[in-house]
């Protein structure tokens, strides 16, 4: 405790050192968080408008769908079976899903688009996508009208109230061809997705396909992206694996799981480069803060006290800077990530075009999570614990005379 009390009072003595050291620490802590979270953020932001409001994290399919992908693999729809996934720890909805590809033509124009049926109750309690029309209003259980991507309505000339029509093949080469209301048009976060959604009520679509009764996908949401491994093999172990297959997102969106890994090696090699230059701040200052002691140390040394006693001293006094850098650097990033977390930046310009052609939402989010602060608050004090052994080692090192004379 003596140890402490003195080391106290040994950083304050010199107010003017001490803040240059805790400030660089201070500024490495919030670099350090700032560039992480939104790196993280980001990554949390695209797998959110790919996975969680589209594909899901899981999907239960016929074992054959995946392959193809054709209209004629489908499953049945299963309400036990469905319940019985539900019940699994970790799992917060399982979705009923049937989409197929479908011409949409209005006026003079033609797109293929990709028409989505879903329990509209059930996918709102997941995905919250009635906040995301922007016009008209979102479907009822057995609507017979359609909600439009934003990006589709406006290249279509589609208005809510217009009538629109849909062609297709359905169920076992049946024809698939029919006029539907728009309800409302919904803004779909993830670009590509955007430019190409239809959706209507499960019943509507399953009557337009003639296939009533029939599933491509159980969608499986869970709470957590990091519970995956976990969840997975008890959804296998449920299904029939002899008909059906649980695939999980990273199996079905590989795209997607390899740009988020190569972006982050460039991340993490991006923050090892930020880390050596904060090495090297906190190194300089240590040296300056050494040199300018060390006639004081070696008084101290002539005048009785160990040289370990000393060099605990400084180590205690460094790690006490480190504390205070550190945790205002952790108070201030707090405040940067929770504003950016609250209103992401809006990226425009060539950039936003770029984001855009890989399907990413053109915005810099930025994670919350706790692990990132803590992490940098340990990454920074085991920096200036690497750099202490420099005053430590010319403490235990230096010479009574040549000290005092300095």
């Amino acid at each position: 405790m003596e140890i402490i009390k003195l080391a106290w009072r040994n950083i304050w003595r010199n107010k003017r050192r001490t803040v240059i050291t805790a400030s660089s620490l201070m500024f490495a802590v919030i670099f350090g968080v700032v560039m992480r979270s939104m790196q993280l953020g980001t990554y949390d932001r695209m797998i959110d408008s790919a996975v969680r409001q589209y594909s899901g994290f899981i999907q239960v399919q016929d074992s054959a769908y995946w392959k193809d992908k054709t209209i004629d693999d489908l499953m049945p729809d299963s309400l036990l079976l469905r319940k019985e996934i539900s019940k699994l720890p970790d799992v917060t909805g399982v979705l009923p899903r049937l989409e197929s590809f479908a011409l949409i033509s209005y006026g003079n124009k033609t797109k293929g688009a990709i028409f989505q049926g879903i329990d509209p109750f059930l996918d709102n309690q997941m995905t919250q996508i009635s906040h995301k029309v922007v016009k008209g209003s979102f479907l009822t259980k057995d609507d017979e009208g359609i909600l439009l991507s934003q990006r589709l309505a406006g290249y279509m000339g589609v208005n809510v109230g217009d009538t629109v029509v849909l062609l297709s093949q359905g169920y076992h080469a049946v024809t698939a061809a029919d006029v539907f209301p728009v309800r409302g048009i919904v803004k779909i976060p993830n670009p590509k997705l955007d430019r190409i959604l239809i959706i209507g009520s499960l019943k509507r679509v399953q009557d337009f396909y003639g296939a009533d009764g029939m599933l491509t996908s159980m969608v499986v949401n869970i709470n957590s992206k990091n519970n995956i491994d976990k969840v997975l093999p008890e959804v296998k172990k449920i299904i029939d694996s002899g008909r059906f297959v649980a695939l999980s997102w990273t199996d079905m969106n590989k795209e997607l799981k390899q740009q988020i890994e190569s972006d982050s090696v460039s991340g993490q090699i991006m923050l090892g480069i930020l880390y050596v230059v904060i090495f090297f701040g906190i190194l300089g200052t240590i040296i300056m803060m050494t040199a300018e002691r060390r006639k004081e140390f070696g008084v101290m040394v002539a005048l009785g006290m160990h040289r370990y006693y000393l060099a605990m001293i400084v180590f205690v006094e460094t790690i006490l800077l480190g504390l205070v850098g550190a945790l205002t650097g952790e108070l201030i990033s707090t405040g940067i990530v929770s504003y950016y977390y609250r209103s992401p930046i809006k990226i425009g310009g060539e950039m936003k075009d770029i984001y855009e052609q890989f399907g990413i939402e053109p915005v810099l989010a930025f994670s919350k999570d706790f692990g990132i602060f803590l992490n940098q608050f340990y990454v920074v004090l085991a920096l200036l614990v690497i750099a202490v052994l420099y005053s430590i080692i010319k403490i235990t090192g230096f010479k009574i005379i040549d000290a005092i004379h300095s």
